[in-house]
């Protein structure tokens, strides 16, 4: 089952820190399920994200790609690193302009315009576009904002 990661404690007036709980997800019904996980705490300055994900449960040795998933095919890389021999993934992103937050559809109709935040193998993004392959893919389980 799935269990968001903890979040630390932040004082408000000092920081605009967020987080976002990255899983994966089932493509068919985009329910969670189990696998490698994460979060990523981030800032976002009008539409300049930067922050760091940390992660774990992952394969060693392998290279991810943190993007900010646009639309179609397109996405904004944030940063790229790989696993540890413990399956344990760092990767930290300096501020990047993402663009205008995005409304969506699906579970986020209706809510205010956010951004999608995904984790995928770095072999599955090339200039800035995106190798549909989500069952390797970890998801957002709320929207950046």
């Amino acid at each position: 089952m799935y269990k968001p990661m903890a979040t630390p404690a932040v004082n408000s007036s000092k920081s605009n820190t967020k987080n976002v709980d990255l899983a994966k997800k089932n493509p068919e019904t985009w329910r969670i399920i189990l696998g490698p996980m994460g979060q990523y705490s981030y800032t976002l300055n009008g539409t300049k994200l930067s922050g760091v994900f940390n992660g774990h449960g992952f394969a060693s040795d392998t290279a991810y790609n943190l993007v900010s998933y646009k639309n179609g095919d397109n996405v904004i890389s944030l940063g790229t690193g790989s696993t540890n021999a413990r399956g344990e993934l760092h990767v930290i992103n300096d501020a990047i302009d993402v663009g205008a937050a995005q409304e969506w559809t699906g579970d986020y109709k209706g809510q205010p315009a956010g951004y999608k935040i995904w984790l995928v193998p770095a072999v599955n993004v090339a200039n800035g576009k995106l190798a549909w392959h989500p069952n390797a893919f970890l998801f957002e389980t709320s929207l950046a904002r």
